[in-house]
């Protein structure tokens, strides 16, 4: 059973998670008492490691409850379970918070922490993660890179690592992902079959009998105006996005981009809806109704697909987004939440130990009944966290997830520029070789100023 408080809003799930965080990837491994640790704080940091614990020993005026370790949360609600199940395990030490929103935590940590009135351990995107080393924000993980490593997969781990040496800076602590949900009921009253299409050309042969626009009735609804929805598509035939991960080099010249908007062009069919109508309040409102076998949509949307299956009647499931016949794995965008501990705490084992906390079973599952979000953690582990286990939906989400892109930079512009080259052809404003040359020139334009 899902938290009432699952399910925030698209705004919070989705562009948030990946808006550039600024900064490059170019920093030292940071740490430290006062300031930015040197360099003997690397790895072991100078600090007691509990080999049998695979803990950090705290710093005893923490330990003993003197002093309190300060930690920025974005809503009270989180920070009040998290903090209750951190002392629960964690007997006699104090934790205080703060709210600082996660899209301003590495900015307000590079003054406030100089300043001496930042956190020890802070949450934001990982997106954000290079500015804040670059800034001597975030401080290596030291050990606990190696437990980390254990129990979430390359993807994630590697995502959060820079530095000189590459270390794990930050703790992956959830992710999400769009992904493709579908009415269990109507597929198999419509095929014989519940089983979900695998490529976008069986949902094709199914909306060539089922679709109907004077009823408005569609096969399968996404956003197709937005290059969050439709990159799944584009990258399915072949073309990636920043494949240098670059913000320099979006690779909209990449001649494989003119075919891939041809073919999502060519999707029109299936959909016949414009751009400006297809929203995703829409879209959650119509797979809700029980009447579209199909639909694109993230972890955000599970609260109305709950709702409406109990009230009309259907199962659904979520799995991996549709490829194209003979094309690659789609892939999707990512989001991912950190935590970071602060390359100015007084207290650098305790911080640690709190960072690390979050993605512990203990953590992860606190997290998990408080906001519903998926833990960052390999599927083997999520299979013991208390109700996730029993949830249908979630093995999709993070099967997904899997194969989606972590782009540590997306600059702002690109979205703006993304998202015009998907309506263009979409609603078919131009070809996909001007809609092309538009997106190259306007972004070069964007990143150059």
């Amino acid at each position: 059973m899902r938290s009432n408080g699952a399910h925030a809003g698209p705004s919070m799930n989705r562009r948030n998670l990946l808006a550039l965080g600024g900064g490059v990837a170019a920093a030292g491994a940071l740490a430290a008492c006062g300031g930015p640790e040197e360099d003997e704080n690397t790895q072991s940091g100078g600090l007691e490691w509990d080999a049998d614990a695979q803990q950090y020993v705290m710093e005893e005026d923490v330990a003993s409850g003197k002093a309190a370790l300060k930690v920025w949360f974005e809503t009270d609600t989180v920070a009040e379970a998290m903090i209750a199940a951190f002392t629960a395990q964690f007997k006699g030490v104090k934790v205080e918070y703060e709210l600082v929103p996660q899209n301003d935590a590495v900015e307000k940590m590079t003054t406030a922490g100089e300043a001496g009135k930042g956190a020890d351990v802070y949450l934001s995107f990982y997106d954000q993660l290079a500015r804040a080393i670059d800034q001597g924000v975030a401080a290596p993980l030291g050990e606990y890179e190696t437990v980390l490593k254990g129990r979430m997969s390359e993807t994630f781990t590697g995502v959060v690592s820079g530095g000189e040496d590459g270390s794990m800076h930050a703790v992956p602590i959830t992710t999400e992902s769009i992904a493709l949900f579908y009415n269990k009921t109507l597929l198999k009253e419509l095929t014989g079959s519940d089983v979900p299409a695998a490529t976008w050309e069986e949902i094709k042969a199914l909306a060539a009998e089922y679709n109907d626009a004077a009823e408005n009735r569609w096969t399968v609804q996404w956003t197709p105006g937005e290059i969050y929805h439709a990159y799944s598509i584009l990258s399915a035939t072949g073309w990636q996005l920043y494949p240098d991960l670059d913000p320099a080099k979006p690779n909209f010249d990449d001649p494989k981009l003119v075919a891939a908007l041809e073919y999502y062009a060519g999707l029109r069919e299936v959909f016949d809806v414009p751009a400006a109508d297809a929203t995703e309040e829409n879209i959650r409102q119509e797979f809700a109704a029980g009447k579209t076998p199909y639909a694109i949509n993230g972890p955000w949307a599970f609260a109305d697909s709950d709702a409406g299956a109990e009230a009309n009647g259907f199962e659904y499931g979520v799995t991996v987004l549709p490829s194209v016949e003979g094309g690659a794995p789609a892939s999707s965008f990512a989001g991912m939440h950190i935590a970071v501990v602060s390359g100015y705490t007084k207290y650098p084992a305790a911080a640690r130990v709190f960072a690390n906390f979050l993605a512990s079973d203990a953590g992860a599952a606190a997290l998990y009944a408080i906001t519903g979000q998926i833990p960052a953690l390999n599927a083997d582990l999520l299979a013991g966290i208390e109700g996730l286990s029993e949830d249908p939906h979630v093995a999709g989400i993070v099967e997904q997830s899997a194969q989606a892109d972590l782009i540590p930079q997306v600059p702002e512009y690109f979205w703006e520029v993304g998202n015009t080259l998907a309506v263009d052809v979409w609603d078919s404003l131009s070809s996909a070789a001007d809609a092309q040359t538009k997106a190259v020139d306007t972004y070069n334009e964007l990143h150059g100023l």
